[in-house]
């Protein structure tokens, strides 16, 4: 999804006063029913408080398309806010049901109105949806879809507009606040999920999906910037509403068929993967050893990694984002070097990558990718970001910041 600029990191108060509306939310009926146990629970945490509220209806009416199996319920937490869009149907944060249904409308069941005090731009926030969710929505799987402006680990265009930690998903436009990918743990502490999905853009980067590991299984998301609308809900989830008693493995695909499948985004930037949250240790290590090579080789390798970044596959390459394919830049990396620790190094990650990417597909438009995306930026911008880079659970396993303060 499009990226926003400017947003800020605010303080206590608002954390605490967002929290306290969760818990004073009011059901529509006087109180949150509690359903049976089922086999699948999507949980939406739909943040629209921002300028993609046009496309959360479209979502949810996708949605309503395939809510036909008991057993597959999505729930929804969906905010809009009047102070930063004039096309919101609703100001505040609402929580739904969703009905099956084949209109436009929204037919679904409206089961707490929040109020307006709730920010969806803190990790508490989330972490209270999903136990929420679980509670009174029980299933033998999870799923959630974090929806939403999303940069990967760092979404700041201009370093200058910062006043605050870089936000890195769930834009609040009314708050101004965002979820900072090291805050990942704190947003789902105590909770385990089978899947998690980025509907969001640059979301499927090694230092994202390490972030989860130990709080989910799978790993769902996009190295490139999806269109505005997201997941075609209603061509990802038709496979769990038809086969729900397959693993969450084998289900976990249809992130990576739908978006393949939708008509209206053949002449978009398309790509998307799923990753096995239990491979990831075996990659840190590999990028470690890595790190090391490219750190005890910087002086040879200086003439040539300037040039890889404009013939490796990148990501909404920018002066102050350089997120590229993993295994690409492996490959570029040995091919443009013929010193063997480094290119055995490479060979080593490349392999550890592969082993985590379960499910992987692209289009014409995004050639290099092979699902999961990793920063190599020059020391001369990585400078001014490496105290935040260095707050992830990433860097604390491969040290990879060590590389990126001197990579030329």
């Amino acid at each position: 999804m499009k990226i926003l600029e400017g947003l800020k990191w605010g303080g206590l108060a608002l954390a605490l006063a967002a929290i306290e509306g969760c818990g004073g939310a009011k059901s529509v009926a006087g109180q949150t029913p509690t359903a049976s146990h089922g086999k699948w629970t999507i949980l939406v945490y739909l943040n629209a408080a921002n300028d993609l509220d046009t496309y959360g209806s479209i979502n949810v009416n996708q949605m309503e398309q395939v809510a036909t199996n008991p057993d597959v319920r999505f729930v929804v937490q969906w905010k809009q806010s009047s102070k930063v869009s004039t096309t919101s149907t609703f100001n505040g944060t609402r929580r739904y049901l969703v009905k099956p249904d084949q209109t436009a409308a929204i037919a679904s069941q409206l089961i707490e109105d929040m109020g307006t005090g709730v920010d969806m731009g803190i990790p508490q926030t989330l972490n209270h949806f999903i136990a929420w969710g679980k509670a009174h929505y029980p299933a033998d799987h999870y799923a959630v879809v974090l929806w939403d402006h999303g940069n990967g680990w760092l979404p700041e265009f201009k370093k200058s507009k910062r006043t605050g930690p870089p936000p890195a998903f769930s834009y609040d436009d009314q708050t101004g606040h965002a979820i900072q990918i090291w805050q990942l743990g704190e947003a789902f502490r105590g909770q385990h999920v089978d899947i998690t999905a980025f509907d969001a853009s640059l979301m499927q980067m090694a230092e994202v999906a390490y972030q989860l590991k130990g709080f989910t299984d799978y790993v769902a998301g996009s190295e490139e910037s999806p269109p505005g609308a997201g997941y075609p809900y209603q061509r990802v989830f038709a496979e769990f509403t038809d086969s729900p008693d397959q693993s969450p493995r084998a289900l976990s695909k249809a992130f990576v068929d739908g978006m393949l499948a939708e008509p209206t985004y053949v002449n978009q930037k398309i790509e998307q993967s799923v990753i096995d949250t239990s491979q990831l240790p075996g990659v840190a290590t590999a990028a470690a050893a890595l790190s090391q090579a490219l750190v005890a080789n910087e002086a040879s390798l200086a003439p040539i990694i300037p040039n890889l970044r404009s013939t490796t596959q990148s990501y909404l390459l920018t002066t102050n984002r350089y997120f590229f394919d993993s295994i690409d830049l492996c490959d570029q990396l040995s091919g443009n070097t013929s010193i063997p620790s480094v290119q055995s190094a490479c060979a080593n990650y490349s392999a550890a990558t592969a082993s985590a990417v379960v499910w992987e597909g692209h289009n014409s438009h995004s050639p290099g990718s092979h699902g999961l995306s990793i920063d190599f930026s020059p020391a001369s911008y990585f400078s001014g970001v490496s105290s935040d880079y260095q707050l992830l659970a990433w860097d604390a396993a491969t040290n990879w910041s060590q590389w990126l303060s001197m990579a030329p």
